[in-house]
């Protein structure tokens, strides 16, 4: 197994082009980044970091620029991190699609458990696809590995089995088409989660691909140098 490349984390990247708030709390805020040149469509950005408040949505700046400098328009959101409250960060997530109109909706690690989740009767017809990077995609394992010293625990306040309606393994997404994109040199979050994620849909029916990469580990995945973000461009250009 390679050495874990953070570097992704330490890029510099521009602000958006404008805030706009879809609530009252300053954490409910979408950052946009406008498309350059053409638009082609709208992406929705939702980071990672275990739900910890700690993690914000500045790292993820340097995708949403990228994504916007290829002509897509770039939504990133930020939403209440609240660990023992968990409904907060669907409602929000929720609230910042509807508020900005929707698209092809990405997540990463537990932004792809969220984007998973984002689903509901109101927010369906605004999701075209959702795209999943490396997601804590089965919180019941995620919750027996205690994966990053408890954060599943402290997300839900309580055992993952008490919360099912929180577990995208158990919640499938029925209207749009998933992906997932995952490394098998993840240490943060195990491929065996989103390869039994996948099982799940696809015994249910339901349209999901996922795409396992040799010699990747968590955070490449976020990283618009590498070459992996050509199958994020790929999929965008079919569903957006």
């Amino acid at each position: 197994m390679n050495p874990e490349d953070r570097s992704v984390l330490d890029l510099v990247s521009r602000e958006g082009d404008r805030l706009e708030s879809y609530g009252r709390h300053p954490d409910q805020v979408v950052e946009i980044f406008s498309a350059v040149g053409e638009m082609l469509g709208q992406v929705v950005l939702i980071h990672g970091g275990y739900w910890r408040a700690e993690y914000d949505r500045v790292h993820l700046r340097s995708y949403a620029a990228a994504l916007a400098d290829l002509g897509w328009q770039a939504v990133l959101i930020e939403y209440r991190r609240t660990p023992g409250s968990p409904d907060n960060y669907l409602e929000d997530i929720r609230a910042a699609i509807m508020h900005c109109g929707g698209g092809v909706v990405i997540g990463h690690s537990a932004g792809g458990h969220l984007a998973l989740l984002a689903e509901n009767e109101i927010t369906a017809p605004f999701i075209k696809s959702v795209i999943a990077l490396a997601p804590v995609g089965d919180l019941a394992e995620a919750w027996r590995l205690d994966l990053d010293d408890g954060a599943v625990k402290e997300f839900h306040g309580t055992s993952a089995l008490n919360r099912p309606d929180m577990d995208p393994n158990l919640m499938l997404n029925t209207h749009a088409p998933v992906l997932i994109i995952h490394g098998n040199d993840d240490i943060r979050v195990p491929i065996a989660l989103s390869r039994t994620l996948h099982n799940s849909y696809t015994s249910a029916g339901l349209d999901s691909e996922l795409i396992e990469l040799e010699n990747i580990g968590h955070f490449e995945l976020i990283d618009y140098r590498a070459q992996q973000i050509e199958l994020v461009l790929a999929h965008l250009k079919k569903h957006a």
